[in-house]
């Protein structure tokens, strides 16, 4: 008997297993690969969930790459990031945060011992560089408020500029530049004054170590990064002046310090194209740009011998690095099946990069000088291989604009040709940004493989304003910032229904943040969805430019410039806000929201639901007593989760 019922196991099909919310806390996130300069060693930022704790425990870990051994370097530091190797690669600097403080710089020596804590600033280092002669540091902090007293005793008041956001509680301090040894001794201020460094953009030294050159903004106000350029500080002279005129970001000298690449927007706004300018480090004058390239530069590093740069851009549904060199047309990098979001190269041109797959999540990788395929260095995650994923592929379709889309169709778990399932849309947010094959999903977090496990097709959708197809399709976007990629995502469903795949009558709509808002305008424009989840989401137009800590800058790249103060202004984005069109919504709805959301303001939410709910349209409205744009805590985006699936599963019944 018990060889018979081993023989009917043996021959019955296996019975799928897909990801469920426990399971997401397995996902281990790498990061931040940093490839030493001989090219022998790959240090990178592992992360884990302490569900306990709520918390993530990060660690740097180094991987010899002769002997692809392993070996932790950081215990007990939390907040670890931003690992750098020294020019002459005897050290590693880093930023932690120490008990009770917020994050500074730390140097260990790769000869022994443990790492030596520099700094000691108030407000944190928020970003860093190491001197050509390996013997110190510049780094970028705050000042601290000179009423810090008198905010600790309530004394205090703001008064508010144009463009602060609705939750500001005390004035903004610039960040400025010090220069400190990499022992830890002769902590100097190089910069003062009202106006600010950019924090968390890294500057950079001349190879002779006598000028940095940073990133510079007009004054401590968030909104105003759209304003930022380029300058260079001498530190003999103790002056600051601009590398050349116009905005600019993301200063990298080449090796050999006679250029200097920035990314620039190609139209004026930093929130729409950005391209590679490649100037001269002495003049500021432009040797050679990117522009051949026509996508959006998200990341760029320099080749070896200063040939040209590394470009990381979205490309259809992947994130792919491009060789861009002058006078040369640029070439797509081939990884295989392998996407490129982070990268670091050696001297000797050996590539260390965060490697996605669409069926694996990610690891580091390493492509050897002249290699044709990447090896994979880690197996963090090699949990998820005794799981069934849904299979991910391209789906493309017409739009009005003449020109095809293209977007994410992931396959429900356990597919079976010829039967229809329900759909759920996750669209991306931005608004510029691509949803490529990945697994990463919503923050790390899984949503499209929970869906996916439960039986629902889910599609990503890169309409309009996506930097996946080139400036023309990105720019589509601006003056029609709601209604034109909400035709693009009301076209989408129509040709996913034309599969004969999709079950008609359970078809839902999700999204956060700019996904928010293109989902609380879809409901106001078709009735033929079963439920939907709006996270985050600009309803109305006018709060967002007047309210968020992005606000009238990030408004007017969307509206040719237009601001809502006149009644053609207010017009022209009330058209474009969803709030306008809420007598024709009568979808269930769930609202999801930050409490303390400083770039798309809770008010916004608060408006919907009284609306919804005046006018008897099923709707709930679920708050997370948290600061941001999206719970960064384990916990909290576990539970952003359950309410979005939740709310799906119940009304798929």
């Amino acid at each position: 008997m018990l060889l018979f019922l081993a023989a009917l196991g043996a021959g019955a099909p296996a019975v799928a297993r897909g990801l469920d919310y426990a399971d997401l806390r397995k996902i281990v996130t790498v990061s931040e690969p940093a490839i030493s300069p001989d090219g022998s060693r790959i240090v990178y930022v592992r992360s884990r969930v302490d569900w306990e704790h709520d918390l993530r425990d990060t660690e740097l870990v180094l991987i010899d790459l002769r002997s692809g051994s392993s070996r932790i370097l950081t215990r007990d530091r939390t907040g670890v990031s931003d690992p750098q190797w020294s020019p002459d690669g005897s050290a590693i600097s880093y930023i932690a945060s120490p008990e009770r403080m917020k994050a500074q710089l730390y140097v260990m020596r790769m000869d022994g011992g443990d790492s030596l804590r520099l700094t000691s600033a108030a407000n944190g280092v928020s970003a860093f560089a190491w001197r050509g002669d390996s013997r110190a540091l510049v780094y970028v902090a705050q000042n601290v408020n000179p009423r810090e007293r008198d905010v600790e005793r309530h004394h205090d008041f703001v008064v508010v500029d144009d463009e602060e956001n609705y939750l500001t509680q005390t004035t903004p301090q610039p960040s400025h530049l010090w220069l400190i040894n990499a022992d830890g001794t002769a902590n100097t201020r190089l910069t003062d004054g009202a106006w600010s460094v950019q924090p968390g953009v890294q500057p950079a030294f001349s190879p002779d170590g006598t000028r940095i050159y940073y990133d510079r903004v007009p004054d401590a106000i968030f909104a105003h990064l759209v304003d930022q350029t380029t300058y260079v500080h001498d530190i003999a002279a103790k002056t600051d002046t601009p590398l050349f005129p116009g905005v600019s970001t993301d200063p990298q000298l080449s090796r050999d310090g006679r250029a200097i690449a920035v990314a620039v927007p190609r139209h004026e706004y930093v929130y729409l194209t950005m391209d590679i300018s490649v100037r001269s480090s002495a003049d500021g004058r432009e040797l050679w740009n990117s522009r051949i390239l026509d996508r959006n530069v998200h990341a760029f590093w320099w080749l070896p011998n200063d040939s040209g740069l590394l470009v990381e851009t979205a490309d259809g549904i992947r994130s792919v690095a491009w060789i861009v060199e002058p006078n040369r047309p640029a070439r797509r990098l081939d990884l295989g099946a392998v996407d490129i979001v982070s990268a670091s190269i050696a001297n000797d041109g050996g590539i260390a990069f965060v490697g996605e797959r669409s069926d694996h999540y990610p690891e580091i990788y390493y492509l050897a000088p002249n290699a044709t395929a990447p090896r994979r260095m880690t197996d963090d995650n090699a949990w998820a291989e005794s799981y069934d994923l849904g299979k991910a592929e391209a789906f493309t379709w017409p739009t009005d604009l003449g020109v095809n889309a293209v977007g994410v169709l992931i396959y429900p778990v356990g597919y079976i040709s010829g039967k229809r399932y329900p759909l759920v849309l996750d669209i991306h947010g931005g608004p510029v940004g691509t949803s490529t094959w990945d697994l990463a999903g919503l923050e790390e977090g899984g949503l499209d493989q929970l869906l996916a496990a439960r039986g629902y097709f889910v599609f990503r959708p890169n309409y309009r304003g996506s930097d996946n197809q080139g400036d023309a399709f990105l720019q589509a976007i601006v003056g029609d910032m709601a209604s034109g990629p909400g035709r693009d995502n009301l076209a989408a469903v129509t040709a996913l229904r034309a599969t004969g795949m999709i079950d008609p009558s359970r078809i839902f709509v999700s999204g956060w943040s700019g996904g928010g808002l293109q989902t609380s305008w879809l409901i106001g424009h078709a009735s033929f969805w079963r439920a939907a989840v709006s996270g985050a989401a600009v309803n109305d137009q006018y709060q967002q430019a007047v309210l968020s800590d992005i606000n009238l800058p990030f408004n007017q790249a969307f509206f040719n410039g237009v601001l809502p103060f006149t009644a053609q202004g207010r017009a022209a984005y009330a058209a474009e806000s969803p709030i306008t069109y809420v007598s024709a919504m009568r979808t269930p709805l769930l609202i999801l929201s930050d409490t303390r959301d400083q770039r798309v303001p809770v008010p916004q939410a608060y408006e919907l639901y009284h609306a919804l709910k005046d006018r008897g349209v099923p709707v709930r409205f679920t708050v997370f007593p948290r600061a941001g744009h999206f719970p960064t805590d384990p916990v909290g985006q576990e539970l952003v989760l359950r309410a979005w699936v939740g709310w799906i599963e119940q009304w798929s019944q």
